[in-house]
């Protein structure tokens, strides 16, 4: 009997021997037509040459009738095609304008009539093209997207369109913005162009969702122009639920996106879209306070240029879009008074007057008396920035044989003032997503077809917290708030009062994932059947870009009754308490393997099943460069329970996560205006499983902290110095714990589905 090893080595080599090219990939980013050819008696027509001809680049693809009158013609690219049919003693069919969208699955049914192969008859009127996928999706193409005023110029307000898809809550920690049929925000799936592109990275405190490569990579407000402009997108489509094998990886929408590639003609669009505070009046709260209008401005601009290099064989297209954003913001806070900074002793009045000066009335607290705190309200304007570009070039080698590639670079920020805390403290986060991919599609007969992918994808996040002279305030300089050794290029500062009230000064984080991701799906056709096989590597590299310093400072009353001030411990000159950390930045490797094998069968003209399995191998994270990730052993008795050995996996790798699905769509009325199709389906899909397991780098062993309460502030100097990182930590101060479970199992999910349409 062999190994789980031993199997899944065997299961790799046989994939990779029936795909001819190392990996594979489960997003399709092409379409699949097929159809009956028969004559003026309904009787099958074998032997018949069909030919597909792109419009747009003049591409041909041709396959043949089989016995049973039926063609079909894979891995075409989404596009307008031209259909001739042509046989011995027929006249040559001619059928215009067959659309293709991205994942389609067409069919349909082309009459020859009798005459000489020179005659063209022309088939007029619109053809009935059925889709006979049992998948539950929506696609949403270009011209729907030119026609739609799509405000911020990202589709995700498209992808809301989709049935069972449903907006969700965002923080710095759940960032998947979309729910789809009760799945996990985090649980999509984004390919572009037929690869990965869940490459997201957090500019937050962490990793978290995104260091599993759970979500895409979006832009720092959190747009999918950082991926593809509005104008550089050809479709997508989201698949909701009983999807095919070759569909996986995460159990809930996927979401394919198509490029646009060049045409034999050179095309090119120039635009801009604004917005501007001259044309809007002040806001009502604004007017109340007498306070300025603070300024509005959309500037998004850009344009596309597309073309032949050679004709009908090598083709480019270039797209630009830059947005400069300024959106205004009132906000009413809480500031020290300007009683307690003259009371203050003279060591911290420079801390308070770091804040901005208050511009309402003193705050009363519990007990009736002025609580040290007055209210500033404050008019101001947060900036967006966005440079998109990207450049796509297709070659048509021969009739067998067609290449692509295309890069894009994407870095963008937003400012934030306020966010987390005063007002003169502002949230900067920058976003950098650089992809590059290459493909390829092989005719290697006329049964036998292939594509390969490959794409090495770089984000970079980081975050900054900016302080400044809003309102009056004075900001302190590196020297007063950290130790010679420290600066805020690496190190980061908190002054508190407590309840927000607070100012952060430094780096925050400057994360990064890094993702290699080659694939590969073979397709052959025997009789009835599409066969189809795929394998799909991913390979991710996130890196927790820690600050390696802290110093923060919280002054909250400890000690002092309820009835304190939240300035009171500063009034005293001694803190509630100090907390000084140090980090090291840690990198980690995350692998996902999977392949599947599927099956379109034809059973009869009205109905195709298809069905197949899939395999998902998710090995546990890892730490890089010989910085371990942290695991416990001994825990049905935490009183006993010790750290692993170094080395030891998070969790056993299962390799027993097969995934069966199947699906079939019967079309029940055929006639013209009136088809009807009835889908149904069942499948169980597998999550990553690895979640936030990666954030294992961001605690023990690789920080550590020194705390102080009630203490005089500023610290003693030589209370300063970064604490060492330890080498054991006793169970009771983990802040995280991963638990080597042998038993553990991947999520899991079972879908099924019955419609009609």
């Amino acid at each position: 009997m062999l190994s789980p090893r031993r199997a899944f080595r065997l299961l790799l080599l046989v994939t990779l021997c029936l795909s001819t090219l190392v990996a594979a990939h489960a997003q399709a980013a092409t379409a699949t037509l097929s159809g009956r050819v028969v004559d003026q008696n309904a009787a099958v027509v074998a032997g018949a040459n069909v030919t597909a001809t792109n419009t747009a680049t003049g591409m041909q693809r041709q396959a043949q009738t089989s016995d049973d009158g039926v063609f079909t013609i894979p891995l075409l690219p989404p596009s307008t095609y031209i259909l001739l049919v042509a046989r011995e003693g027929f006249a040559t069919a001619k059928v215009d304008d067959v659309v293709l969208n991205v994942g389609d699955q067409k069919a349909l049914r082309i009459e020859l009539k009798a005459g000489e192969v020179t005659e063209i008859v022309q088939v007029t009127g619109e053809v009935a093209l059925i889709d006979e996928s049992p998948a539950v999706g929506t696609v949403v193409d270009r011209q729907f997207v030119e026609n739609l005023p799509l405000n911020g110029r990202s589709f995700q307000s498209l992808i809301a369109l989709t049935p069972g898809v449903v907006l969700t809550t965002t923080n710095s920690d759940s960032q998947g913005q979309f729910s789809v049929n009760g799945q996990r925000a985090n649980g999509n799936y984004f390919t572009v162009d037929g690869v990965s592109a869940n490459i997201g990275v957090s500019t937050a405190r962490n990793l978290g969702q995104t260091s599993g490569g759970q979500l895409p990579g979006l832009s720092a407000s959190g747009g999918t122009n950082a991926l593809v402009s509005v104008d550089a997108l050809e479709e997508f489509r989201i698949q909701t639920s009983t999807y095919a094998p070759e569909f996986g990886r995460q159990p809930g929408g996927q979401v394919s996106i198509i490029t646009r590639s060049g045409t034999d003609n050179l095309h090119g669009t120039l635009f801009e879209y604004f917005r501007n505070d001259a044309l809007d009046a002040n806001d009502w709260f604004n007017n109340a306070f007498r306070l300025p209008k603070p300024k509005l401005r959309q500037n998004d601009f850009g344009g596309v240029l597309g073309g032949p290099i050679v004709k009908k064989r090598l083709f480019f297209f270039f797209s630009y879009e830059g947005l400069r954003l300024t959106l205004p913001r009132t906000r009413i806070v809480s500031v020290p008074s300007a009683a307690a900074r003259q009371a203050a002793p003279a060591q911290l009045r420079p801390f308070l007057n770091a804040f901005p000066q208050p511009n309402g009335p003193d705050l009363i607290g519990a007990n009736g008396q002025p609580n040290g705190l007055a209210q500033l309200t404050g008019s101001f304007s947060d900036p967006s920035e966005l440079h998109a570009t990207s450049i796509r070039v297709d070659y048509t080698l021969n009739q067998k044989v067609s290449l692509f590639g295309r890069y894009n670079y994407s870095p963008s920020n937003t400012t934030t003032r306020g966010s987390v805390g005063s007002l003169n403290s502002s949230f900067r986060s920058a976003v950098n997503v650089q992809t590059t991919t290459i493909g390829s599609t092989q005719i290697l007969s006329s049964r036998l077809t292939n594509e390969v992918r490959a794409n090495y994808s770089s984000t970079v996040g980081r975050g900054d917290d900016l302080i400044d002279d809003f309102g009056g305030a004075i900001p302190l300089d590196d020297a007063a708030i950290l130790p010679s050794f420290a600066s805020r290029e690496t190190s980061r500062y908190l002054f508190g009062l407590g309840s927000g009230i607070q100012y952060f000064v430094g780096k925050n984080v400057e994360n990064r994932q890094r993702q290699f991701n080659l694939i590969d799906n073979l397709w052959f056709q025997t009789g009835n059947h599409q066969l189809k096989f795929g394998v799909d590597y991913r390979r991710l590299i996130p890196f927790y870009g820690a600050r390696t310093y802290d110093l923060f400072a919280n002054f909250r009353g400890i000690g002092m009754g309820v009835a304190t001030p939240p300035v009171g411990s500063v009034l005293s000159g001694r803190a509630s308490s100090v907390s000084v950390t140090s980090r090291l930045p840690v990198s980690v490797l995350i692998s996902n393997f999977a392949a599947y094998a599927q099956d379109t069968w034809k059973i009869v003209p009205r109905m195709t099943i298809t069905y197949g399995v899939r395999w998902d191998v998710n090995p546990a994270p890892k730490g890089r460069d010989g910085n371990d990730l942290l695991t416990l052993q001994g825990l049905d008795n935490l009183a006993t329970a010790t750290q692993a050995p170094d080395g030891t996996a998070l969790y056993k790798t299962t390799y027993g996560n097969f995934a069966p699905r199947v699906g079939i769509a019967y079309q029940v009325f055929s006639g013209s205006g009136r088809e009807t199709m009835l889908r149904g389906g069942f499948g169980i899909f597998y999550d990553l499983g690895s979640g936030v397991t990666a954030d294992g780098a961001v605690n023990f062993p690789y920080s550590n902290r020194r705390s102080f309460t009630n203490i005089a502030y500023p610290l003693d100097p030589s209370l300063l110095s970064p604490p060492s990182l330890p080498a054991t930590y006793p169970i009771s101060n983990f802040n995280f714990m991963v638990v080597a479970d042998p038993q553990l199992k991947l999520p899991r999910t079972f879908q099924w589905n019955l419609s009609l349409e």
